[in-house]
């Protein structure tokens, strides 16, 4: 439920041309790009000082027709509609120090249901980014940081969109990245990361929480000044912690090589692209293990003073939630189109297809990593009290009996995004937003529910949404 919240600018610099890198003009959502879009502006700021800020305020209202995305082929099904209230202040501090640069931001946001019938499990969430680099003859230096708390986008916590709701989560990812110069052009970094994920509430199969830490080393040479090319090679280890245990503890090692490029216009990356082959080791959990081509990229075409042009994809591996499976295999595309209309209006389109493939089929049968209490039905009669029953067994994980329709099945996931909007800028900081986006996902997944058997991932969601945004932004 992100929204695009900013006029683009367009300003008077040279078309950008098709970048084509070796053989592939394609991209992604990835935790840098979110990042540099936490810190892109679209105004000169206020000077206090030394430093650069950017003050401001969002207030959102969006009718949503299904904010629980509730399958409507559930037997009895109650769809919840409701106008969801966001504001959202927002700070951002920019600190130029000759060759460093020091910034943050940070937006606190509060969200409330009109449907008073929908028991809220958060109302605040918070967003924070910081970025620190100081550029030198000889080594460079990067320090960042991201930390989300929230309960919508949990895009944030699991990068390949398996899972879906309204699930408290919170996510901290720190990473250096130390440059040393190789002469006038090239180079060599090395990138340290952690990633740390938890859900909060009940204790549950479907969400476990995890930490992850890699490294990565790039070699770099520079094309030009705004451009450079790269081979990398990164290491990581994640551990899971798993609150309710059923196929014992799982852990994974990564492996990945492979070539990149970037090209960054005005501190914005334009176009970016990260491909290589990836291999995943599973310990615990189901026997297959990830090899195969992974891609990140995205291109950007300026297709005049007033119209632009993003292509975006992905291809990546990432571990599973569901069931059995320890990885999924996510493969998205994104197109879309902004255009400004005179000095002050703007509108946009958008549509995003995601497959996800999963690894291993369906097997909701107990293993040795099993605990005993995972399978207690049918129960039994107790021979030594009369009245009280035992754990009985059939061979299949209690929680994950009503997906026998389904066993033997790989799950496929299909889910295709459109959003379309236009923006006015009322005044020098103040601006209007109205938007609609729709949703639609679909498997291949059965699931018993009473005396129906149905696809509990499929959902529909459209929304309507108005904003107003005012400050420095």
């Amino acid at each position: 439920m992100t929204y695009r919240s900013a006029i683009p600018r367009f300003r008077a610099v040279s078309r950008i041309r098709v970048a084509v890198c070796f053989g592939v003009v394609i991209s992604l959502l990835s935790a840098a790009a979110a990042r540099a879009q936490a810190f892109r502006t679209a105004s000169d700021g206020l000077n206090v000082g030394h430093f650069l800020l950017y003050p401001s305020i969002s207030i959102e209202y969006t009718h949503d027709d299904n904010i629980t995305f509730e399958s409507r082929e559930l037997p009895g099904a109650e769809i919840l509609a409701s106008g969801v209230m966001l504001i959202k202040p927002r700070i951002l501090m920019d600190l130029p120090i000759a060759a460093s640069r020091i910034r943050w931001v940070y937006s606190p946001l509060y969200r409330d249901y009109t449907n008073k019938g929908f028991p809220q499990t958060r109302r605040f969430s918070h967003f924070f980014d910081f970025e620190a680099m100081r550029s030198g003859p000889l080594l460079s230096l990067r320090v960042a940081d991201r930390y989300v708390k929230d309960t919508v986008q949990l895009r944030e916590a699991d990068r390949g969109g398996e899972v879906f709701g309204l699930v408290p989560f919170t996510t901290h990812a720190p990473e250096l990245q130390a440059t040393l110069g190789l002469g006038a052009r090239s180079g060599v970094s090395l990138i340290p990361r952690y990633t740390a994920v938890s859900f909060q509430g009940d204790a549950s199969a479907s969400f476990f929480g995890y930490r992850k830490k890699e490294v990565e080393v790039r070699l770099l040479h520079a094309i030009s000044p705004a451009t450079e090319i790269y081979a990398f090679y990164s290491l990581s280890d994640t551990n899971q912690d798993r609150e309710v245990i059923i196929f014992g503890d799982v852990s994974l090692e990564a492996r990945s090589e492979g070539v990149g490029f970037r090209r960054v216009l005005n501190q914005d990356v334009v176009t970016y692209l990260h491909a290589g082959y990836k291999t995943i080791d599973f310990k615990g959990g189901a026997n297959s293990d990830f090899a195969g081509p992974v891609l990140d990229a995205n291109a950007t075409w300026q297709l005049g003073d007033a119209t632009m042009l993003n292509l975006s994809a992905a291809h990546q591996a990432y571990q599973s939630f569901f069931v059995n499976n320890n990885y999924y295999v996510d493969t998205e595309m994104r197109l879309e189109f902004t255009r400004q209309i005179g000095h002050s209006v703007y509108w946009n389109g958008a549509i995003s297809f995601t497959n996800n493939h999963y690894a291993d089929p369906l097997d909701i049968s107990v293993t040795s990593d099993t605990p005993r209490v995972q399978d207690c039905e049918p129960r039994v009669p107790d021979p030594a009290n009369p009245g009280q029953t035992l754990c009985g067994g059939d061979g299949r994980i209690d929680v994950f009996e009503s997906y026998q329709p389904s066993v033997g099945r790989r799950r496929r996931d299909h889910v295709v995004r459109v959003e379309i909007g236009a923006g006015w800028q009322v005044a020098r900081a103040v601006r209007l937003f109205l938007g609609y986006n729709s949703d639609r996902r679909t498997s291949n997944i059965e699931q018993v529910f009473g005396a129906g058997i149905v696809d509990p991932f499929d959902y529909r969601v459209n929304r309507v949404v108005f904003r107003i945004e005012a400050g420095w932004m």
